[in-house]
C-alpha cells in the first residue's frame, strides 16, 4: 500500500522597510512568490521568524540592515491592515510561500 503525504502551504507577507534601504523593491521583487520547502529549514516548525531569517539570507549583500525586516502569516497581516493598524506609506511588501507537510 502506498502512502500519501499531504502538501499544504502557509503565506507569509515580507514587509521591508523603505527607509535607509535604497534596494527595498528590488529586494521585494526578489523574493516575490518564492516556495520554501521543509528541507529548507533546520527544524520541523515552520513559523515566521524562521521564513524571516530565510528571506534575511536570500537577500542580504551586506549593504543595508536587515534587520527592520518584519515577516508573517497573512492571516495576522490582514487583521492588522483591517485594523488599521499598518501604515503601507513606510514598506514595500512581498510574499513568500512554504510548504509543510501534513
Amino acid at each position: 500500500m502506498e502512502t500519501k503525504t499531504n502538501h499544504s502551504m502557509k503565506t507569509f507577507i515580507v514587509l521591508i522597510p523603505l527607509e535607509e534601504n535604497g534596494d527595498a523593491r528590488k529586494q521585494c521583487e526578489l523574493i516575490e512568490n518564492m516556495r520554501f520547502e521543509p528541507t529548507d529549514f533546520p527544524c520541523d516548525t515552520v513559523n515566521a521568524q524562521k521564513v524571516r531569517d530565510k528571506v534575511i539570507t536570500l537577500i542580504d549583500d551586506d549593504t543595508y540592515d536587515l534587520s527592520n525586516i518584519e515577516v508573517e502569516p497573512i492571516t495576522d497581516f490582514m487583521d492588522r491592515v483591517n485594523n488599521e493598524e499598518f501604515n503601507p506609506d513606510n514598506y514595500f511588501m512581498s510574499y513568500v510561500f512554504t510548504t509543510k507537510m501534513n
